[in-house]
């Protein structure tokens, strides 16, 4: 959006631009300013005029991003299938997402960060230098289609990058705590917003992704650390794992890891972690130049095998008084059988997680899955889960609780709604006790 006023310090409101002017004399009267956060005004005509606006496009709705949840207002537009513009402008930059019938088909933001040149080099398609190159001779929004054509990457490349572009800036957009947004009713461009993701799995994405970096940063406190190869892997491990230990010379950051096996740095810091707890790898803040060796404490594992059974039970023990939680907080507001009906059904078509964790599962009465059955999961399945199976059970139970948490948001008041959060929030906590 380009400045159009200027409110000087006298308090005086002036353009230059005399469309706006234009604009602005159809509305003479009487108004009265409200009460807003910093980055937006909102001037109230007295009294009331009434009328529609027939124009497009045009502000339907604004407000504080401080003040109202912006992931309570996305879930709404995309269950609402409503179609136009969601601006958010805040302290980071302004980003804006193009939605049509409730679906995320475009993003956009002025952040450097978010260009689709930046994320073609951190997934490790293009290089640096081949960027600069192409952007002297291509504007920046033709760069991606520019590296096509020159052989640089391949159509299907842009194309993920593109999906992830779009998915870090959502996520970026659900970050911002101050500032205001817009929702913006116009015509969408078929040339333009081309895409089609879910509001939803986007949504629940970036949620699951907030509360595990916040996780993740308690041992890998930022991107910049360097990452060293501790051990050599037993043949346990997921092939992305395998890949990225490969990769950790110990002169590489995280960041680089990333741009070397063309991961997002959200999944480069996971499988990181992954590594860490596993043993196999150690984080510095400078380089690592020599060979760190393949010895270990001794008896590093000992105890761990005969401990992780406890620790699941009581990972699984949690989340149960979570799931339980939000099905006596749906119980008092009389909607406790469509509730569970559609949580088991979401369970039993296997669209809460890909974890063989979750198969055969369902939802008790209580609201609670049987402790005993995902245990007996867990035990089976163990091998499967490669060197982090507690990480895996617990992320498995977490896309469980995040769609439970989902769904009841759309059935209880917004009070409710915060006050379930933070016990939810409270309990989670507990995990990292010990």
């Amino acid at each position: 959006m380009d400045p159009r006023f200027t409110l000087d310090t006298d308090g005086t409101l002036h353009t230059p631009d005399a469309g706006e002017q234009r604009a602005m004399s159809k509305r003479a009267g009487v108004y009265t300013l409200a009460r807003t956060s910093p980055d937006w005004l909102l001037l109230l005509r007295t009294p009331a005029q009434g009328g529609t606006l027939e124009a497009r496009p045009r502000v339907v709705l604004a407000g504080d991003c401080a003040s109202f949840p912006l992931a309570d207002l996305i879930a709404f537009l995309g269950q609402s299938r409503w179609s136009g513009l969601l601006k958010v402008v805040s302290p980071s930059g302004e980003r804006t997402l193009a939605l049509k019938e409730g679906e995320v088909r475009s993003a956009t933001s002025d952040a450097h960060a978010d260009r689709i040149g930046e994320v073609l080099v951190r997934f490790g398609f293009v290089s640096r230098a081949d960027l600069d190159a192409a952007l002297r001779n291509n504007p920046p929004s033709r760069i991606g289609r520019a590296l096509v054509e020159q052989g640089l990457i391949q159509a299907h490349d842009l194309f993920k990058c593109l999906t992830e572009q779009v998915s870090e800036i959502f996520h970026g957009l659900m970050l911002c705590t101050e500032g205001a947004f817009l929702l913006v009713d116009q015509e969408m461009d078929e040339k333009i917003h081309n895409l089609n993701l879910s509001t939803q799995s986007l949504l629940m994405d970036s949620i699951r992704k907030i509360d595990e970096m916040a996780h993740f940063r308690r041992r890998i406190q930022h991107g910049r650390l360097y990452v060293a190869k501790k051990r050599e892997s037993d043949g346990s491990l997921e092939p992305e794992e395998e890949t990225l230990l490969a990769l950790c010379t110990g002169t590489r950051t995280l960041i680089e890891l990333g741009q070397a096996g063309r991961l997002s740095e959200f999944d480069a810091t996971r499988i990181v972690y992954r590594l860490l707890e596993g043993g196999y790898a150690t984080v510095s803040t400078t380089p690592v130049t020599h060979d760190p060796g393949h010895a270990t404490s001794a008896g590093f594992d000992a105890g761990h095998s005969a401990n992780i059974s406890d620790e699941a039970k009581r990972i699984i023990n949690v989340f149960n008084f979570i799931f339980r939680e939000v099905r006596d907080e749906v119980a008092r507001r009389g909607q406790l059988s469509a509730f569970l009906s559609s949580a088991n059904a979401a369970l039993r078509d296997n669209n809460l997680s890909s974890s063989p964790l979750l198969e055969d599962l369902s939802f008790g009465p209580d609201g609670q899955l049987s402790a005993s059955q995902v245990l007996e999961q867990f035990d089976r399945v163990r091998s499967e889960l490669g060197n982090g199976p507690l990480g895996s059970l617990r992320q498995a139970l977490s896309d469980v609780m995040f769609f439970l948490l989902f769904q009841a948001g759309e059935l209880l008041e917004q009070r409710a709604d915060e006050d379930l959060a933070r016990r939810v929030k409270e309990l989670l906590a507990t995990l990292e006790v010990k």
